[in-house]
């Protein structure tokens, strides 16, 4: 969602309704106005089909936590959330299977490559378990997600590719 994606966004969900297929509205933190009409906009387009909705209809939305996101679309919906998994074996397998995989340890031809690769998991990793306790041994908190390990994992292969040393300075 976001800046003219209402009317897509529209056209999904009715044609969805009509031929029992699934919508899938993704960002939807970024439409918050157009969420809100959601609930009301339903029972409208329900009547407009003559109240027949195909049983197969499904109505899928992705958004990030926003505290203005209307109630009444969540108090009417199936929520499911992704958490973190617990401790570092876990997060660590998680990153492995999830955003490095053997292509893209192989993109680079240098040992630092895999170490480093290795260290922006175990940081990740660490961050996302220490979440738990708050902000104790923190001075400021800091949600380091998997997009953050995705750009840092894209910053430093492109960096290993573009020179031939690796900068230090660069990297920290």
């Amino acid at each position: 969602m976001g800046e003219g994606q209402e009317p897509h966004a529209t056209k999904a969900i009715t044609d969805g309704m009509s031929k029992g297929d699934w919508a899938l509205l993704q960002n939807c933190h970024l439409g918050l106005k157009y969420m809100s009409n959601i609930p009301e906009n339903l029972k409208k387009w329900q009547e407009e089909l003559g109240g027949k909705i195909e049983p197969t209809f499904r109505l899928w939305i992705t958004c990030e936590a926003h505290p203005s996101f209307p109630i009444a679309l969540l108090q009417m919906s199936v929520k499911v959330t992704q958490e973190a998994p617990q401790g570092l074996k876990a997060g660590l397998l998680r990153s492995y299977t999830t955003l490095v995989n053997k292509d893209r340890l192989q993109r680079v031809d240098k040992q630092e490559w895999r170490d480093l690769v290795f260290c922006l998991c175990f940081l990740h990793s660490v961050v996302q378990e220490r979440r738990k306790f708050g902000p104790l041994g923190w001075n400021i908190p800091y949600e380091f997600n998997e997009s953050d390990l995705d750009a840092s994992l894209m910053f430093l292969e492109k960096h290993m590719f573009t020179s031939a040393d690796i900068s230090w300075s660069t990297v920290q």
